[in-house]
């Protein structure tokens, strides 16, 4: 029953015009991606967010401890007290603490020097899907999104606290059954990224095109392999 039901709908779709066909394959598609969107992609976007928020909060106050413990220093130096000394290494075990919790909050985060490789050996799996471009994004310190744009380079040197965030974005083409597949399979990755953006372009029926844009974050300011 449930494949003549399926051959009646084929059948229906062949004998459609080939501009109505692409029309229909488009709107499968994006019924398709939406899908996905809200069952994975938007949730981790989400935790993402959170998660951020969460980190930021943390180096804002690594960042004000670290003042306080360079007023302190200055302090000690000038005229040494006991009550001073004390406050000191009460904030730099409170640094610590916060160190360690960003630590355990970036367990099994993709390192970033992994990322481009494992994304693409995901992809060079399916021989339906071809790699046109993979393009490491500049890295930027986690806080610098949280800070106003108007503060200029004061602002950026605030932000250079110790979390940096790599960017990846990805282009490739191919059937998009393959397409959701792939998404799919790195979904089952035992390492974790952040989803920023998908974009598909639909090109001649059955090919269409992503870029993709991903990224994690570490402590290292480097670049991420390419």
């Amino acid at each position: 029953m449930k494949i003549a039901w399926l051959n009646h709908y084929l059948a229906r779709f062949d004998a459609l015009a080939e501009r109505d066909r692409m029309a229909v394959s488009l709107l499968l598609l994006v019924s398709l991606l939406m899908l996905f969107y809200l069952l994975f992609i938007e949730p981790q976007m989400l935790h993402a967010e959170a998660l951020n928020k969460q980190i930021n909060s943390m180096q804002m106050q690594v960042k004000a401890g670290e003042q306080q413990i360079g007023l302190l220093q200055k302090r000690l130096h000038q005229d040494p007290d006991a009550e001073n000394r004390q406050l000191l290494a009460r904030l730099k075990r409170q640094k610590q603490q916060i160190d360690e919790q960003l630590q355990v909050k970036m367990q099994g985060l993709i390192a970033p020097a992994q990322m481009a490789q494992v994304l693409e050996s995901v992809l060079t799996q399916s021989t339906a899907l071809k790699l046109e471009k993979l393009n490491n994004l500049p890295v930027r310190p986690l806080l610098e999104d949280s800070l106003d744009d108007k503060q200029g380079k004061n602002a950026a040197a605030s932000a250079d606290v110790g979390v940096y965030r790599h960017g990846l974005q990805i282009e490739f083409r191919g059937s998009y059954l393959q397409m959701l597949a792939y998404l799919r399979l790195l979904k089952t990755l035992p390492w974790n990224f952040y989803w920023d953006s998908i974009e598909v372009t639909m090109d001649k029926y059955p090919q269409a095109q992503i870029v993709m844009t991903v990224h994690t974050l570490s402590f290292t300011p480097g670049w991420i392999g390419v």
